[in-house]
């Protein structure tokens, strides 16, 4: 399942900061951008609460391939994060997985060429909501990049031309849900649907 949290309104970081692990307090401390501090903590208190359901109550993770985090001594699960200006989404399963998540953007024609193919910019062409077009398979290319452990490089082997809410391709499967003023989507081994929606008062 997916955990998501936009409660932004009623949350402060400095209250959660003692539930912190020392290594994530320090990177805190080096953010600069107050949704970026937010997001920081808000990130690892949605992963805890996602890897509660494998039995994982303490863990540390680290960074490896492309940027790629794992947990560190544990193998067996594996897990995702995302964030954006509006929302984080993180997800944990014991196959490979990868999510994304992202506020509405603005048709941008030089990403369009350099990592979508010419049906994918057909599609957003012709679509009455380009916006959302061009968002929705940003997401999902950057999901499937994400679960493969790759680069930013690989975006445009990436090519979308479903609009199902859930779909297998590249011999993974493949979820997108449009929240909001946002999409998120997923890639792996099965279907995400559930989306798990966490308030300020639940992250503990």
């Amino acid at each position: 399942m997916i955990y998501f949290f936009d409660d932004y309104e009623n949350f402060s970081a400095e209250n959660f900061l003692n539930f912190l692990p020392q290594n994530r307090r320090e990177k805190f401390e080096k953010l600069r951008l107050k949704r970026d501090k937010e997001n920081c903590v808000i990130s690892y208190l949605l992963l805890k609460k996602a890897l509660k359901n494998f039995g994982i109550e303490n863990f540390e993770y680290e960074i490896g391939e492309n940027g790629k985090p794992f947990l560190k001594g544990n193998e067996n699960i594996f897990f995702n994060i995302s964030h954006s200006a509006s929302g984080v989404a993180v997800v944990a399963d014991e196959k490979p997985v990868g999510i994304d998540v992202q506020d509405i953007l603005d048709v941008k024609n030089g990403v369009i060429e350099r990592c979508f193919s010419e049906i994918e910019k057909e599609r957003i062409f012709s679509s009455a909501e380009p916006e959302k077009e061009f968002t929705r398979l940003w997401t999902l290319k950057e999901s499937a990049v994400k679960c493969n452990c790759e680069t930013v490089a690989f975006l445009k082997n990436y090519c979308f031309d479903s609009d199902e809410k859930t779909f297998e391709k590249y011999g993974k499967i493949f979820t997108t849900s449009e929240r909001k003023n946002l999409f998120i989507s997923v890639c792996g081994e099965k279907e995400f649907l559930e989306i798990i929606e966490i308030k300020t008062e639940e992250l503990l």
